[in-house]
């Protein structure tokens, strides 16, 4: 009997300490303090200039303009179309297909290459980053039909931008962070 009402006394002592964790991680994050390394961006607003697609490759700007927009918008920054905010301009300046797994000369499967430049303009200051490589490596599968490898290719394409778009928006952050 003993051991069960010190067991039920842990259990309250534990609940309560909870509620009392949780009631002072409210207290202190409505008080305005911050984590270190946690300061928003200085600018709720961006406009995204169209990107420049410098290769052969079809309707690169469109996903990678596409892919930033989204990213934005989930780190609750709005989008805008006449220059005010921040202004973002990007460049993809290489895209390179090539093969990593092959059977009896036919190609299984491609490793995607990009290669960009990102500058941003914010209040008279210029963040630049050149010659930036996808931060990840994105293949895909491309053995089978001709539109299956060609769908193949687009969602990797897709995948690809979206892992740009990242890296940019979290290089911005870091370099604000400092």
């Amino acid at each position: 009997m003993r051991n069960r009402e010190y067991n039920i006394r842990n259990w309250v002592c534990s609940g309560s300490c909870l509620l009392l964790f949780i009631s002072c991680s409210l207290f202190i994050s409505s008080c305005g303090y911050q984590m270190v390394g946690s300061r928003p961006l200085p600018f709720n607003s961006v406009t995204i200039k169209p990107v420049v697609n410098r290769t052969y490759e079809p309707k690169l700007e469109d996903y990678l303009h596409n892919a930033l927009s989204k990213e934005f918008l989930a780190q609750g920054i709005r989008l805008m179309t006449d220059g005010k905010g921040a202004v973002l301009d990007v460049s993809i300046n290489r895209f390179e297909l090539s093969a990593i797994a092959s059977v009896d000369d036919k190609v299984q499967e491609q490793v995607i290459t990009m290669i960009y430049d990102a500058r941003i303009e914010e209040g008279g200051g210029v963040i630049e980053f050149k010659s930036m490589q996808l931060p990840v490596r994105i293949t895909y599968h491309a053995a089978g039909t001709v539109s299956e490898s060609v769908i193949e290719k687009q969602k990797a394409i897709e995948k690809a931008s979206s892992e740009i778009a990242r890296e940019i928006i979290s290089k911005i952050i870091l370099r604000y962070a400092e």
